[in-house]
């Protein structure tokens, strides 16, 4: 089993309301990002070490990885797979290098 780091960024639309001038309140919102961290967690063991960034323990490669998380992202959005060299990391995370050890 190999260690991965996933990070990924929903881009969002630009959302005009056609308005000529902004003296009225808009309520737009972001995308969730529900979807795609659901996908992740069925990748196997994970930890959710940032906000858009995940570690999974898997048998998976990243090209597995990214194939299998492309279909629930739009085209305009960016994710980043890749291995984890457990004897060269670092991180100022609190629990990320031991997790990555066990």
């Amino acid at each position: 089993m190999s260690i991965y780091a996933i990070t990924y960024y929903l881009k969002e639309e630009s959302h005009s309301c056609g308005c000529e001038d902004h003296d009225h309140d808009h309520h737009h919102h972001g995308r969730d990002d529900y979807e795609i961290t659901s996908h992740i967690k069925t990748l196997g063991t994970w930890a959710h070490f940032m906000p858009t960034s995940f570690l999974v323990r898997t048998e998976l490669s990243s090209n597995e990885i990214l194939a299998k998380l492309k279909d629930c992202v739009e085209s305009n959005d960016l994710i980043f797979v890749t291995k984890v060299d457990k004897d060269d990391v670092a991180s100022l995370t609190p629990g990320v290098v031991e997790w990555i050890n066990k």
